[in-house]
Order: C-alpha cells, then sequence, then structure tokens
C-alpha cells in the first residue's frame, strides 16, 4: 500500500513540474503588451515586407510615427541580441512616450521575436525581470543572443555569411547581427534579415539605430548605427 501511495505522489509530483514548466514555456511565447504614443500614425508587420514571415515567430511588429511636415526617416531596432534587455526597453520607451514634429519614425522593438522566447543554458539568467513604473509593477521577458533552436535548428558546423563568404560560428546562423543583408531562401534568422533590410529599403530610411547593451555584469551600452547608403553597400558587395 505504502508503494502504491509513493507512486501516486510521485505521479502528482512530476505532473505538478510539467505543468509549471509548461505554464512557463507557454509564458515565455507570449509577447508583453505595449502603449503606443498618440503619435503613432500606423502598425504593421514584418510580414508585409516579406510574407515568408507570416504566422512564423521571425514575423513581428512594426510601429511607424509620422509627422505631417517632412523630413528624414529613422528606424530603430529593439532586441537584436535579446539578453541586452537595455536594447528592446528603450525601444519599449520610444513606442510609448515618443512625439515627433518632423519626419518619420519607424521602431521595431522586437527585431528578433524568436529569441525572446529562451535564454541561454548556463548564463544564469532569468526568464522575467521586473521593473517598478508610475503605472505599477510591469514584468518582462528575458530572451537570447540567438533565435530559439525551436524556429531555426541545427546550426551548422561553419556558417558562412551571405554575400561575404566570411566564416562564423555555427551558432552564428542565428544570431541576427551576423545575418545582415539576409536571404530570401536562407536560414530562418537569415529571411528575418532579408526582411528588415526590405523594409528599408521600401520605406527608403534614411537612418538604422541598432540598439544593443553591453554584458549584463557591466554598465556599459552602445548603439550602433547605420547610414541607408551603408545598408545598400551591404547588399551589393
Amino acid at each position: 500500500m505504502n508503494c502504491k501511495l509513493r507512486a501516486v505522489i510521485l505521479i502528482l509530483l512530476v505532473l505538478s513540474t510539467c505543468g509549471s514548466v509548461g505554464m512557463s514555456f507557454r509564458n515565455s511565447r507570449i509577447d508583453e503588451p505595449l502603449y503606443p504614443s498618440n503619435a503613432m500614425t500606423s502598425k504593421r508587420a514584418l510580414s508585409d515586407y516579406f510574407p515568408v514571415l507570416k504566422g512564423t515567430r521571425g514575423d513581428t511588429d512594426v510601429f511607424e510615427f509620422e509627422s505631417i511636415d517632412s523630413g528624414g526617416t529613422v528606424l530603430i531596432l529593439g532586441g537584436t541580441h535579446c539578453d541586452e534587455p537595455a536594447s528592446y526597453i528603450t525601444a519599449y520607451l520610444l513606442i510609448e512616450n515618443l512625439q515627433i514634429t518632423r519626419g518619420r519614425a519607424i521602431v521595431i522593438p522586437r527585431a528578433n521575436r524568436s529569441a525572446l522566447t529562451h535564454t541561454l543554458p548556463g548564463e544564469a539568467h532569468p526568464q522575467q525581470f521586473a521593473i517598478e513604473t508610475s503605472n505599477g509593477l510591469r514584468s518582462f521577458r528575458m530572451g537570447s543572443r540567438y533565435t530559439n533552436p525551436l524556429d531555426q535548428w541545427p546550426d551548422p558546423e561553419v556558417y558562412v555569411h551571405f554575400p561575404s563568404g566570411q566564416e562564423l560560428s555555427g551558432a552564428d546562423s542565428r544570431n541576427l547581427n551576423r545575418c545582415y543583408p539576409g536571404r530570401e531562401s536562407g536560414y530562418f534568422t537569415e529571411e528575418v534579415a532579408h526582411a528588415i533590410a526590405k523594409l528599408v529599403e521600401q520605406e527608403q530610411v534614411d537612418l538604422v539605430i541598432d540598439l544593443h547593451e553591453a554584458s549584463l555584469n557591466t554598465q556599459s551600452s552602445m548603439p550602433l548605427s547605420h547610414t541607408s547608403e551603408q545598408w545598400s553597400a551591404l547588399r551589393t558587395r
């Protein structure tokens, strides 16, 4: 009888653990709500520029803020590396507070949306973190530098960058920042890079600001910027 009781207790513990892990996994796939400022003029999807991404974790929101006064167009990317939370939190803040008086701003807060659905093994990163705001506590996911293996796997032994031919670590095939200008029929992450490059071309973007952050154990951060001419050079190199 004791053996049967122990077996039942063990089964219940396993089911409880599986349920808890399953709920955590489910929550990691749900995007946090954002509250755009009244200056937002449109919201689109990245798949509008590359339909292959529709229905995948590569598809992501594109927020546009356009003034009635003409001017330049800037694209701001957050979440290229999702283990750098300052990058996407900065993009969230822009979306929720931006006011524009001239030109146009386009913000993609989750450039690699797939990378927000998991953390790097062995790095002891929390799955979530919370920030106290004037409207209460807000929780955000912690992500990874790389696309989730559930969306792209396996890694090649060596990743050969297109079109430069540079040889990189196989895991860099899931590193969005190593995949530009992307390929129309390449790896999943290359397709995301291709879609962003298509957006830059079609929207005639003058400046791209790709937000990054140093490792979490340091204090510095450094945004990376590219002019539209540099993007064009990448696509034709």
